[in-house]
Formats: C-alpha cells, structure tokens, sequence
C-alpha cells in the first residue's frame, strides 16, 4: 500500500467513528423523546379508578360545604333572632306576661317560663320551644305561633302567643295564657279583633275611622 493512500485511511477513520456516534446519540435523544411524551401522558390522563376517587372527594367536599353553610345559618338565627323568630316570640311575650297581675295573682310568682318538658328537665329557652310558621291566608302576612310553659308558686300553665310580619317588634295578635287546672284563659294581648277591622277597612286611616264610627253606633 503506497504512503498516501494510508495517511487518507488514517485521518478518515475517526471522521467515520464520530459519524457513527453522532447517530447513535441522535437516535438515543429520538428514543428519548416518545418515551417522555408517553411518562407526560401517563401523569395527565386519569385511569377509570382515579376518576371514580376523584368524583367521589369532589362530591364530599360539596357536601361538607353545604352542610356548613346550614349549621352558620341555623347558629346565626339563635345568635341572632328576629322578631319573627321562636326564641325571639318566647322572650318578648313573657316580658309581658310576668308584669301581669292577673297572672301573677293566679300563678303566684317569681314566673318561670320554659319549652317543652322532657322529663321535668325546665331549662327555659334551651328547651325547645313549641311553634308554627306559616302564611296567613286573610292578608298574606307571614305568622310565628309559639305555645310554652309558665309556672308559678300556686300553679302552671299554657302560654299561646303570636306574632305577625305585619306588626311592629314587641306587639302581638295575641298572648293568651291558660291554666292547666282548669282551662280557664287570661288575655293578655288580643289584636285579632284589629287586625280584622284594618283588613275590612283596607288598611288606610279613613277606613279604620269610618269602621270605629259604624261600632260605635255613628257616634263622633
């Protein structure tokens, strides 16, 4: 073999290794490329399982969402009672009822005032307290109906008492209070009979006068 055609053999060689090895490296990062879109797609697409565990935390984090916006709502209407309210209804209406005499007279005092008795457990308001709410089919206004006990040193007794939306805080269509002995009723507040005449006479000022002078007998 002549001299030259060694020397091109010798610096030929390593540009054909290089060449080779530039392949090889090519290759290995396109082998490497599939496979990482592969791990991607792996991390991003739920299998059926996840997706059932995934509903399923979903769908409890809602419920402990709602759950907890009924029980704020529920603490807040204790904490913090309209005139509308039972526990509101109850406090207002036995204000009134142990500055009674008539009630005091026949119950004897000091008055206690509690909710249903469970088994002679008389914790006044924490009991709960007996009511109805709905809508008045007369004038539409919407009603609050409680019923509680009242005892004092000579006996015990019903309270009955009502309120309207119709009607200023602190007033009443009725506070009835009925002896459990007997039955028999003391008034304490009845709006029922004025409420009446202010839904016959239309709610105005002209009405009701003209309504007061038709009971009366036209008398100025």
């Amino acid at each position: 073999m002549s001299r030259p055609v060694a020397l091109a053999q010798h610096y030929c060689a390593p540009v054909r290794f290089l060449s080779s090895e530039g392949k090889a490296k090519s290759g290995s990062s396109t082998n490497k490329s599939p496979g990482g879109n592969e791990e991607m797609s792996q991390e991003i697409v739920l299998t059926p399982g996840q997706k059932v565990v995934a509903g399923t935390r979903l769908t409890v984090w809602a419920a402990m969402a709602a759950a907890a916006s009924v029980c704020a709502y529920y603490i807040g209407k204790e904490l913090l009672p309209t005139k509308m309210s039972p526990n509101s209804v109850f406090d207002k209406s036995f204000s009134l009822i142990r500055e009674y005499d008539e009630v005091k007279n026949r119950l004897g005092t000091p008055l206690k005032a509690y909710g249903r008795d469970h088994g002679g457990n008389r914790e006044g308001r924490r009991n709960f307290i007996e009511h109805t709410q709905y809508t008045d089919q007369e004038d539409g206004t919407n009603r609050t109906r409680v019923r509680y006990n009242l005892e004092g040193k000579f006996g015990m007794a019903f309270v009955f008492a009502e309120v309207s939306s119709d009607m200023p805080s602190g007033e009443f269509v009725y506070i009835l209070v009925q002896d459990k002995r007997n039955g028999h009723v003391i008034t304490v507040v009845d709006n029922r009979s004025a409420i009446a005449a202010s839904r016959m006479a239309g709610g105005s000022k002209e009405g009701m006068d003209a309504f007061s002078k038709l009971l009366g007998g036209g008398k100025s």
